[in-house]
């Protein structure tokens, strides 16, 4: 009797325990160790470079003492390679690295202007390589049947490389003619501070889309100063010049 009792127990543990790993496999798909590459198409918005020019009184201002940023746009592709772990209630912690470049459309400035007389600044062919160094942290907020949907945010540092031409000259009125002629290569590296939000659905074990927002840091300012488009700053105001970048993300899981 005993021993038949015992032998029920245990098979009913044993079929309670297959329920068990059967339910928590339904609903931990995503959890534990995950490697993901990511193919991202993205929008940069309003790059930032390193500022040649400091505008006169009366002259717009498109940056501050040390950055200038452009009004310009770029649809690029970028790339990630993204290792992480998530706990059986869904929360987590990964690291990424990711890369963009980005080509913008040349820009010029008037940064000073003596009766007729105006001095220009042209960025020409200017370009970014980004490589950016993730901690994100990651919530799993629902999952059923392999299908889940998720959250996370991050903070970024970032390896900036920036080149492009840059061109000095005068203008005389209305005459095209470009005087007292300049023009220099530039290549700067410097590191960088970024932060972001995203939104990951999950449709099939190894494949996910990803919905990602970034900013890029620049540079800040409190000084009584006039921004243009984009909203960057505005006179009177503390502000931060911020490059933007809107990303759709096609993921593959390992």
């Amino acid at each position: 009797m005993n021993s038949a009792k015992l032998t029920s127990i245990i098979l009913l543990c044993g079929l309670l325990s297959t329920l068990d790993v059967s339910s928590a496999d339904a609903v931990t798909t995503y959890r534990g160790h995950g490697t993901y590459f990511t193919l991202l198409s993205s929008n940069i918005k309003f790059p930032i470079f390193t500022k040649e020019f400091t505008e006169s009184t009366g002259v717009l201002s498109v940056g501050g003492v040390k950055q200038v940023w452009l009004d310009k746009k770029n649809q690029t592709i970028g790339f990630r390679f993204t290792q992480e772990r998530i706990r059986p209630n869904g929360a987590g912690l990964g690291f990424s690295v990711t890369y963009w470049r980005g080509i913008f459309g040349d820009s010029s400035f008037l940064y000073q202007r003596r009766g007729n007389e105006n001095q220009i600044a042209k960025y020409r062919d200017p370009s970014h390589d980004y490589l950016f160094f993730d901690l994100n942290g990651i919530y799993i907020a629902w999952e059923s049947n392999r299908k889940a949907l998720g959250f996370y945010g991050l903070i970024s540092l970032i390896a900036d490389h920036e080149a492009y031409t840059i061109e000095k000259y005068t203008l005389l009125g209305d005459d095209p003619t470009q005087r007292d002629f300049t023009t220099a290569e530039r290549n700067n590296a410097e590191l960088r501070f970024g932060f972001g939000i995203g939104t990951r659905i999950y449709f099939a074990r190894f494949f996910s889309l990803w919905f990602e927002k970034r900013w890029i840091v620049g540079e800040r300012f409190s000084a009584n100063r006039t921004f243009g488009a984009g909203g960057l700053f505005e006179g009177g105001r503390q502000k931060t010049l911020y490059v933007p970048i809107n990303s759709l993300g096609l993921a593959i899981g390992f």
